[in-house]
């Protein structure tokens, strides 16, 4: 090879040289931009702590184990009881097989997140209860909010496997979601993240039909949620976050 010939390999190679450089510091760049707006959102969970069966008759604390707050009780079959040894403090007495799960979102952040939509699922049947959820506004940094639920257990007597999937704001206002011990998953910000479930809605709306009141409305959904959503349906994901 000539004199002019080497030089343009060397010069070939060194431009290739440049470029890689590049792509590794963007690489290590963008990667080093996740990890950071992952940080809070990683240091967030919910688990179940306690469980609880109970047959036709019993007594039941609607909030135990030091619950700050409990699941809209629309279909749950329970009747208002007095306590046999206390008759000014009432009860709940079940009118069919209940289940019953305290379970707490933990923020281990030093930032606030919030709003907060807890629900359960069937690790089983491979499924999320969306009839039934609970919301929580705002979770202080490094602490634990309990919540507990209430629902007719379909497998009776049988026991179903649970878990627990929550979505949160977090202190930058991106949304996140944590579905069981699974890895966060980063997801739009989508009027159904937080309120009631769309299922939930029905519920609140034959009620308030009933009472006379104006039923709520449906959420709005702008074009670039519909995007999202759309997107995520051809990503072979639920459109809903």
């Amino acid at each position: 090879m000539t004199a002019a010939a080497w030089e343009l390999v060397r010069n070939w190679l060194g431009t290739i040289g440049t470029i890689s450089a590049l792509l590794i510091a963007a690489f290590t760049y963008r990667r080093n931009i996740k990890i950071k707006r992952e940080e809070q959102a990683r240091l967030v969970y919910s688990k179940i702590t306690h469980v609880e069966y109970h047959e036709v008759g019993a007594l039941v604390d609607v909030l135990p184990n030091g619950a700050r707050i409990g699941n809209r009780l629309f279909h749950v079959a329970m009747v208002p009881h007095p306590y046999p040894d206390e008759g000014k403090r009432i009860a709940w007495q079940a009118t069919a097989p209940l289940l019953q799960a305290t379970a707490v979102i933990h923020n281990g952040s030093k930032e606030l997140i919030g709003p907060a939509r807890i629900q359960l699922v069937n690790r089983g049947r491979k499924n999320t209860w969306d009839d039934f959820s609970i919301d929580v506004g705002v979770i202080d940094p490094e602490s634990e909010y309990v919540v507990n639920f209430i629902w007719i257990n379909e497998d009776h007597p049988g026991e179903p496997s649970l878990g627990t999937t929550v979505i949160f704001r977090d202190a930058s206002g991106e949304w996140w979601r944590r579905h069981l011990a699974e890895p966060i998953e980063h997801v739009h910000n989508d009027p159904e993240n937080s309120g009631p479930t769309p299922k939930e809605r029905v519920s609140i709306r034959e009620q308030q039909v009933g009472m006379g009141y104006e039923p709520i409305k449906e959420p709005k959904v702008r074009w670039r949620v519909r995007w999202y959503r759309y997107w995520r349906k051809r990503r072979g994901k639920a459109p809903l976050p």
